[in-house]
């Protein structure tokens, strides 16, 4: 088991959990999955809205990105798009679920814990870390539903002002729950992940831990968050400038003796990547990182060898972008994962590092034999 100091210090050791190929290629499939499903619903909310395929590609290639308040689009072209964006998040608390386990197991000591039994685990808890937030979500859509009940009732003459006025202390303290409740559920898209990959806890459970965080350690939860944020950021630009000085050299490497037909195909290869959404954060991040996303490529045509090659390095551009995606996930990730268990180690006095699982997974088999010969019996 790695020895901790339960306090900040703790978390300096994020950017290094996190550089782990088991989380990041479990991770990585989880971005791609959730990207395949999204972009195969955004390009159909693009096509019930009008647009032709030739027009989606030439502007988006694979990954279509609506921009707010400059992107036209029908209600339920928005709503199939919704679905798409849901996915992609169901796919992404999988992941984070799968690498808070297996970091839960690294500091546990367990340092061979496998990937299948992430993906195993991740699969049968996965639930819980996704209907925390939406849980959430219902309860503050029922808070403001009240409120425009109140709204409609106060415009009664004469009624109306009365019956708010003699209400308007509960209606105040409703309001201030609510945004207490918007506080927990921007937590709770974080950490219900880490929660449910160090414990196997149900919705109820992690809703329950993300509450008494919130409650108990708000500036710790803040703060360390902010310092577990500023790290992988950290690591994620220097992990990026290495991959990016990289594929300089490979693209220089190949290209000195193969007489321009490389430096075709690699332009080609970027002809396939999506331009970077028109939001300021990520044009700035683009500029410092990958600043030929910010220019459209042409594509030169060629021979049927040199148009394969090109889609190949195009689609394996999709994945180094993603991998270096993935590393700032896992840091993240790992980083949550030990300030959960040092907020839990000082607000309940639990070392859940220290916890036996053989109890629950004792348990967990009697319930699963006795189905089984009840099936039977009833055969």
């Amino acid at each position: 088991m790695i020895k901790l100091h339960y306090n900040y210090k703790d978390l300096f050791r994020s950017t290094r959990l996190g550089l782990s190929i088991k989380k990041m290629f479990v991770m990585l499939c989880s971005i791609l999955a959730g990207v395949l499903a999204y972009g195969i619903f955004t390009y159909i909310a693009y096509m019930v809205n009008g647009s032709s395929f030739s027009l989606i590609w030439s502007t988006y290639k694979f990954i279509p990105v609506p921009v707010f308040g400059y992107t036209a689009l029908t209600w339920y072209a928005w709503l199939i798009w919704g679905i798409g964006a849901v996915l992609f998040f169901i796919a992404f608390i999988f992941g984070q679920t799968a690498v808070a386990k297996i970091t839960f197991e690294q500091l546990k000591g367990n340092e061979f814990y496998e990937m299948k039994e992430s993906v195993k685990y991740s699969f049968k808890y996965w639930k819980s870390a996704f209907l925390a937030p939406v849980t959430l979500v219902i309860l503050i859509a029922l808070m403001f539903l009240g409120a425009f009940i109140f709204g409609l009732i106060g415009r009664i003459p004469y009624f109306g002002p009365l019956f708010i006025i003699l209400l308007i202390v509960p209606i105040i303290f409703g309001a201030l729950f609510t945004v207490y409740l918007m506080i927990v559920l921007f937590v709770s898209m974080f950490v219900s992940p880490v929660v449910t990959g160090t414990s196997k806890s149900d919705t109820f459970d992690t809703l329950f831990e993300i509450f008494s965080l919130v409650w108990d350690h708000p500036w710790r939860l803040v703060v360390w968050s902010g310092l577990i944020g500023a790290l992988s950021s950290l690591g994620f630009f220097v992990f990026s400038i290495i991959v990016k000085y990289t594929l300089e050299i490979t693209r220089w490497a190949l290209s000195v003796w193969n007489n321009g037909t490389w430096l075709k195909i690699w332009s080609n290869g970027f002809y396939f990547l999506p331009p970077v959404p028109a939001y300021t954060l990520s044009e700035k991040i683009a500029g410092y990182v990958f600043p030929f996303m910010l220019t459209m490529h042409n594509y030169s045509g060629g021979n049927w060898a040199v148009a394969f090659t090109s889609v190949i390095l195009g689609l394996l551009f999709y994945v180094i972008g993603f991998t270096v995606v993935s590393y700032f996930v896992t840091s993240w990730t790992a980083g949550l994962t030990i300030l959960y268990i040092n907020l839990v180690k000082m607000k309940d006095d639990v070392n859940l590092l220290e916890e036996k699982e053989e109890e629950f997974d004792e348990i967990e088999e009697t319930n699963e034999t006795t189905e089984e010969k009840k099936e039977e019996d009833k055969k």
